[in-house]
């Protein structure tokens, strides 16, 4: 093993350890918010993930529930003004939110006309990356739609303007590059798809497969066609990329039986666990069974096509690519569904964010094989195996937290 394998064996390790940091896959720190203009009042709900919230200081202090942290939070870090003077808050409530969120209701009251100005400091002084979406409504249309990843400025507001349709694609657009981007699971994932594919044309299959599947599970949530348990969503994410990593390495050891047999009862064995310590329900300890038959049967497939029929094993990587995209979808799906978005005004905020994934996507993969095309004279064995030990190593770690959080 040369100095420069060391090197990038290590620089591998690294990079991936400084992402299994956060075992939440879509990392991105983020809120939303929806506000809406009744006369001279505003009402503002607010939407927040669970796991955002843990960075506040009072949980520790008080021993606060989460929903009253936040709630306390951002009653002292959004005011709304009249031209210079202050709307006073009103009622402040906890509202029922998805699991995984948070929600909050806050209303302000402003003496004589309806308010010019709100100032949305919420969680940004403890998350300088922290983005806020928010959508202003006025006499029930939508007026303003903004991305906000700074408070340098209060947000100004024109009741005499209207959302275009190009200004709401644009915006679900960056969100959209931006989800793909700073998604770790799911960069892990295609990352684990160009490992076992191996070659440019097997990956350009399998990412069309994932491309469909996350496209028509995307669709589906947000149109509420389909509901979906976020907790076994992310859970089942972080099956997807170990089951890559498990398929690169059964290959790589001539398909022995010990990974598949070993895995499978990894899987089962966890479910039991967290079903005995009762951090899952009856229902979705039968999920763990279900992941435990699937790798089993897979894995095995995958051994009689590698052995028998190589060329076939694209259309299965097609298979299993389309299955994981429409998982990983419903992922990014939880999020579409918490920023207000209704049937009424889907296809364009819809279209954007699937664009902004494809954009991303196609940037990564792009990285990725211009990389290789100039070092694979380099990336020789064991870097390969490395890579793949790594990714299982995410992949665990990430089923392990989200089954035990």
């Amino acid at each position: 093993m040369t100095i420069k394998s060391i090197i990038k064996s290590i620089i591998f390790l690294i990079a991936w350890s400084i992402m299994a940091t956060n075992s939440f896959g879509h990392s991105k720190s983020e809120s939303y918010s929806n506000w809406t203009i009744l006369n001279k009042d505003i009402t503002g709900i607010i939407t927040i993930p669970s796991h955002e919230v843990t960075r506040l200081p009072l949980i520790k202090q008080n021993n606060n529930s989460l929903s009253s942290s936040f709630l306390e939070h951002a009653k002292n870090n959004v005011r709304v003004f009249n031209e210079q003077t202050i709307c006073s808050l009103g009622a402040n409530n906890i509202l029922k939110a998805s699991e995984g969120f948070i929600r909050i209701e806050l209303q302000f009251n402003c003496p004589q006309t309806p308010p010019t100005k709100i100032d949305y400091r919420a969680i940004f002084e403890l998350s300088p990356s922290h983005t806020h979406f928010a959508k202003i409504y006025y006499q029930g249309q939508l007026i303003s739609e903004l991305l906000v990843k700074n408070t340098s400025s209060p947000w100004e507001i024109n009741t005499s303007e209207m959302v275009k349709k190009n200004q709401s694609f644009g915006n679900f657009f960056i969100l959209g590059m931006e989800h793909i981007l700073g998604g770790y699971d799911h960069l892990a994932f295609l990352f684990g798809i160009l490992l076992v594919a191996a070659s440019i044309k097997r990956s350009i299959i399998a990412i069309t497969g994932f491309t469909v599947g996350h496209s028509a599970s995307l669709f589906a949530a947000t149109a509420g066609m389909v509901s979906t348990n976020s907790r076994i969503v992310e859970i089942v994410i972080g099956f997807t990329i170990m089951l890559m990593a498990i398929e690169y390495s059964n290959y790589k050891n001539n398909n022995k039986l010990l990974l598949t047999n070993s895995f499978t009862i990894l899987l089962v064995s966890l479910g039991i666990v967290a079903f005995y310590f009762g951090k899952i329900s009856s229902r979705d300890l039968i999920c763990y069974f279900g992941l435990g038959i699937f790798s089993y049967s897979y894995l095995n497939l995958c051994k009689i096509s590698y052995n028998h029929f190589f060329e076939k094993t694209k259309y299965l990587l097609l298979i299993m690519a389309l299955l994981f995209g429409f998982a990983h979808g419903l992922g990014f799906a939880g999020f579409l569904s918490e920023t207000g978005m209704t049937t009424n005004n889907i296809l364009w905020p819809l279209l954007g964010f699937n664009l902004g994934l494809e954009f991303g996507q196609v940037c990564i993969i792009t990285l990725c094989w211009t990389i290789y095309y100039f070092t694979k004279s380099l990336i020789k064995e064991p870097l390969p195996s490395i890579l793949s030990g790594s990714l299982f190593g995410l992949g665990f770690f990430w089923f392990l937290t989200r089954t035990f959080a």
